[in-house]
């Protein structure tokens, strides 16, 4: 009933949202309503490490090490963002930027849009992942617009269309592997499309016609992800939507893209062998990290220049899968653990200095932030020492993973290239943090300063990443490897 419960809770607790009557409750809803999916996961934790794979609804649900990894990731991300929003909301009230019936929308949104990355994770039907995912595209492009901006309202535009048309080509990309599923000497009209059922007949596909699917999936479901050159909506969405919502998008919605596009990388390798799929997410990784590191440099906007943060993360994740040992692997997947925690503190922040200084525009905050908001600037330090993969933080930890895991496998000069684009996001991020955060504050400036906000839900997110880069539970470690094994396909 774990599986169940866990896809039921945040529906809910939607549902519960939208009958109550104070604003209050709803957020109370939310937190406990996310609390108790974390709970679930760390539960189904020990059982999957038990039997490699947990079951529900006659195969409909099904869990594996690196199902687990996301459930947990799209939990603690959820709870941080709940935790957030109350305070974060009441201010936007107070200063007339969103209305009631906005408000009472985003709790009852929110759950629904973590709701489909919970059955995107926990789908066995390799459709009814993607049916997933179209679900998160639906309710997350009315949490971008929700302030209804002219500025908001086109971003959710570019939203939906480069998503809707990216889904589209995973969809195509779904039939086709469909269609390679079914041999020519089939006894079977319908073949079974649940994953668990394809890794064993992998093998079997048509290469033809798995090396075409993968190319769509790629495209379609690297659309999702952020991956560049299909990122163009990345920015735009991130800085439009509320804080919540931005920490969201960032931390697990395009983790959850990329899991999709691992299902179907380790398809395509069983079929093909890992040459095929790694070549391109090599390709379409390095891509997205060189793009990303200039514009990163150029950016004039706090929040849209964490978006292309994540851009550089995205990027390195698919590059170290496509690395393609167990060490770069392992690495991919404790950087998508580690960057799911620190990202969403960075977009917190913004929003705490945007209903401060009532700009997102770096000039226009200008220098000295650290003296009005000296709590939020602590937090944003630290986790912008994180992003930018520094010790003590686990992010460099899993990059000095993948970075010894390339070099060890003997790809020199991919991994020189990486380091190289790894400095270059670093400097970026430095330079233009270091404009904002400190320095001597311009006198006549117009502020709203309120010290503590956001705290609770920061704190929970740099505590957890701080902690888990000092010490890892061993059932955690054993499910990161677990799962790094089920993507190189030693199991």
């Amino acid at each position: 009933m774990l599986l169940t419960l866990i896809l039921l809770i945040p529906p809910a607790a939607a549902l519960a949202c939208l009958l109550a009557p104070w604003r209050r409750l709803m957020e109370w809803i939310n937190i406990l309503a996310f609390a108790a999916t974390l709970a679930l996961g760390v539960r189904l934790l020990p059982d999957v490490l038990a039997c490699h794979a947990v079951t529900e609804g006659n195969n409909f649900l099904y869990a594996d090490a690196l199902s687990t990894w996301m459930v947990l990731l799209i939990s603690a991300v959820s709870l941080g963002a709940s935790l957030y929003a109350g305070r974060y909301f009441r201010r936007d009230l107070a200063a007339g930027a969103v209305t009631p019936g906005r408000v009472k929308e985003f709790f009852v949104l929110t759950p629904l849009f973590s709701t489909g990355m919970f059955l995107a994770v926990l789908a066995n039907n390799v459709g009814v992942m993607w049916f997933a995912l179209e679900a998160t595209a639906l309710s997350s492009v009315l949490l971008v617009a929700l302030y209804n901006r002219k500025t908001s309202l086109e971003a959710a535009w570019k939203y939906v269309m480069l998503g809707s048309l990216g889904l589209a080509l995973a969809l195509f990309g779904t039939v086709f592997t469909y269609a390679a599923a079914i041999g020519q000497d089939t006894t079977e009209r319908l073949p079974s499309f649940n994953w668990s059922h394809l890794m064993t007949v992998a093998h079997k596909f048509d290469p033809r016609l798995i090396k075409l699917a993968f190319v769509f999936v790629l495209v379609g479901y690297g659309t999702k992800a952020g991956l560049a050159p299909m990122h163009t909506w990345l920015p735009d969405a991130h800085s439009e939507a509320p804080s919540p919502t931005s920490a969201m998008l960032s931390g697990v919605s395009l983790k959850v893209a990329i899991y999709a596009l691992l299902r179907f990388h380790i398809l395509t390798s069983q079929c093909l062998g890992p040459e095929f799929s790694r070549n391109f997410l090599l390709g379409f990784g390095l891509f997205s990290m060189f793009l990303a590191a200039p514009f990163i440099l150029v950016q004039s906007d706090l929040k849209r220049m964490f978006a292309y943060s994540s851009l550089e993360h995205v990027g390195f994740i698919c590059t170290a899968v496509g690395l393609n040992t167990p060490v770069t692997i392992f690495g991919a997947l404790l950087h998508m653990g580690y960057h799911a925690l620190t990202k969403p503190v960075l977009f917190f922040a913004a929003g705490n200095i945007h209903q401060t200084f009532h700009t997102l525009n770096l000039r226009v905050i200008g220098p000295g932030v650290v003296q009005v908001l000296p709590v939020t600037v602590l937090f944003m330090g630290l986790a912008a020492v994180a992003a930018m993969g520094l010790p003590p933080f686990g992010l460099f930890y899993s990059e000095l993973t993948v970075l010894s895991g390339g070099f060890a496998a003997g790809h020199a000069s991919i991994s020189s290239l990486i380091l190289v684009l790894l400095i270059a996001a670093f400097c970026g991020i430095l330079r233009q943090l270091t404009r904002i955060l400190l320095g001597e504050r311009k006198a006549g400036r117009a502020i709203d300063a309120r010290t503590w906000d956001g705290v609770p839900a920061m704190g929970l997110l740099v505590g957890g990443l701080l902690v888990f880069s000092l010490w890892c539970p061993e059932p955690l470690l054993q499910l990161i490897h677990q799962a790094a094994g089920i993507i190189g396909g030693k199991s």
